[in-house]
């Protein structure tokens, strides 16, 4: 059984890696090589906190069996400045960006968790009010923290532009 976590101070250190260092979207151009894994934990801390304040909770940990299993993140696009990198961008304002539904082992992706996980993600906007979700998804492979095209196509989004590799998907809440 799935369960989900929202992340907070108590919890950063169960965000299973690399999704707990990873500061790819919170930021533009190339991080220090001299930045240690606990400053990128504080830095991601230290977002997650600013966006509680001004959008709400922003991402979760999924678990099977008390085992943390992937990591969902997602917010306005204005609070990822990642998103300019992408040709076929950038997102709309009304839409809530997924930046990331990732399911850390590839034994456990082609199961179904990405299906539970992106369920509880649209119920979680959809009780906030939202009216749409977009991500850039990969046309080539699965190993992409948000996740790969074909996955969401079958879920009901569809593509709004595709200039490469990650095309804008959308879906209608």
């Amino acid at each position: 059984m799935l369960t989900f976590e929202k992340i907070g101070a108590h919890n950063i250190s169960r965000v299973p890696e690399p999704c707990r260092f990873c500061l790819y979207w919170q930021t533009c151009g190339e991080l220090s090589p001299k930045i240690s894994k606990d400053e990128m934990e504080n830095v991601k801390l230290k977002w997650f906190g600013e966006l509680e304040e001004t959008f709400g909770n922003c991402a979760k940990i999924a678990f099977v069996n008390s085992v943390p299993l992937g990591f969902m993140q997602y917010a306005p696009a204005k609070y990822f400045p990642r998103i300019n990198d992408y040709a076929s961008g950038p997102p709309s304002r009304d839409a809530v960006f997924l930046a990331c539904l990732y399911i850390i082992s590839k034994d456990h992706r082609g199961k179904g968790y990405g299906k539970i996980m992106l369920k509880n993600l649209l119920e979680d906007l959809k009780g906030r009010g939202f009216g749409a979700v977009e991500t850039f998804a990969r046309v080539d492979s699965e190993n992409n923290p948000s996740g790969p095209l074909n996955f969401y196509l079958k879920h009901g989004f569809k593509v709004v532009r595709q200039k490469d590799d990650f095309p804008l998907i959308r879906l209608k809440l």
